[in-house]
Parts: C-alpha cells; sequence; structure tokens
C-alpha cells in the first residue's frame, strides 16, 4: 500500500541549524525550505525558522 504524502509548509531558516537526521547538513540563514508541517512547527517555535506564508 502506497504511503500518502504529507503536504509540506515553506520557511526560511533564521538562525543556522543542522539536520536532525544527518548532522552533516546544515541549514544557513535565508534559506528556504520545505518541511512536513509538525517538523516546520517545531523549527518555528525555536526561532530556528518563519514561516513564509501566514498558516490558515
Amino acid at each position: 500500500m502506497a504511503e500518502q504524502k504529507n503536504d509540506l509548509v515553506k520557511i526560511v531558516v533564521l538562525n543556522p541549524f543542522r539536520d536532525k537526521l544527518d548532522k552533516k547538513t546544515r541549514y544557513e540563514v535565508g534559506q528556504e525550505l520545505e518541511f512536513e508541517a509538525e517538523r516546520a512547527d517545531d523549527l518555528v517555535t525555536r526561532e530556528l525558522a518563519e514561516y513564509t506564508e501566514p498558516l490558515g
């Protein structure tokens, strides 16, 4: 059975951070990314990123 793909949310990096699964990957300030909503919310809550567009 095929796994359903979750909707992605666009964010922009405010403070540099490393990927939680691949520590070699570093995200830099200003970089635009797409993550699943739960991961994006975690990054925004921790002030590492902000949403590019308001959710709603």
